[in-house]
């Protein structure tokens, strides 16, 4: 996977780019109540968040966590806001947050910020129709990658030893990660796969949380694992459904395409614009439902 030797910091001016031609033309919704601009933590704007639910909601809804992508260099809740509103106009309340950012901030505050929010949802989330009974969490690309480590962090207790920071008793029902990079600290060193992340010198602490998989048990929630035709990270789907197969865990797995046979990239499920896109966020809340 030659993409991942790639300077990331590089690609920003890219990726912006590409990002407000995604979303060029696309409004807010107004059918829902949008709780802005909420902090968590103590870092700023990288410790703020929103939370998206139905107008006329007053009962407590079935609550998504959404964590961005951006390979930990890149990426806020504004470039995600679109997607998470739809989310959230099919009965869900939604929340689309900030976290700390390689290379001001390396490993593992995105970790330890994803854990402040949900002590912030656990003690506030009622005031906001959040029912954290009901928890699902989903992610893409280097956000997939922090659902699967903070999801095996929250149901693995002997994992959760090897922080210097006690997990929330959070037990999501079902997670979706997509188009997600996988195994870190497995064929490669980590300052290989993403030096910015973890500096040039992780601790030995850090290594011995790495590669994650082998600390995934039966305990880890449903999981629905989705790439596409031509997203450069799809050979890691199955890999990873097996390692969850092999724990009893229920998994389904989904490589998207385009009817037409044309290139289907990465994290193609943001685009509001796309009817593929909203065949797969549409699949992804069915198979949410259905642990409801």
């Amino acid at each position: 996977m030659s993409e991942e030797k790639i300077n990331p910091l590089e690609l920003i001016p890219l990726m912006k780019e590409a990002d407000a031609k995604r979303d060029a033309g696309l409004v807010e919704p107004d059918s829902l109540v949008k709780v802005k601009d909420l902090s968590y933590g103590p870092y700023g704007i990288e410790n703020t968040f929103d939370i998206y639910y139905p107008k006329g909601t007053t009962n407590l809804l079935p609550t998504i966590v959404s964590i961005h992508g951006g390979g930990f260099v890149y990426g806020d809740k504004e470039l995600y806001r679109f997607y998470a509103m739809y989310l959230a106009t099919q009965g869900f309340a939604v929340v689309n947050f900030n976290y700390r950012l390689a290379p001001a901030s390396q490993y593992p505050a995105p970790i330890e910020d994803i854990n402040n929010l949900m002590n912030w949802l656990l003690a506030n989330g009622l005031d906001y129709h959040l029912d954290m009974q009901q928890l699902f969490i989903l992610g893409d690309s280097a956000g997939a990658q922090l659902v699967e480590q903070y999801t095996t962090f929250v149901t693995n207790s002997e994992y959760a030893k090897l922080f210097n920071f006690t997990a929330e008793e959070v037990k999501p029902k079902a997670v979706a990660l997509n188009c997600g990079v996988y195994f870190l600290g497995g064929q490669e060193p980590l300052t290989a796969q993403f030096p910015f992340y973890f500096g040039d010198e992780p601790t030995e602490a850090i290594l011995q949380q790495f590669p994650i998989e082998p600390f995934i048990t039966k305990n880890f929630p449903p999981a629905y694992i989705m790439s596409a035709s031509h997203d450069f990270l799809k050979d890691l789907v199955q890999p990873l459904a097996a390692v969850l197969s092999a724990q009893g865990v229920t998994t389904e797995t989904k490589i998207y395409e385009n009817p037409d046979g044309s290139e289907l990239g990465h994290v193609f499920h943001i685009d509001q614009k796309s009817a593929i896109a909203k065949l797969c966020n549409d699949d992804e809340l069915t198979f949410f439902k259905e642990y409801l």
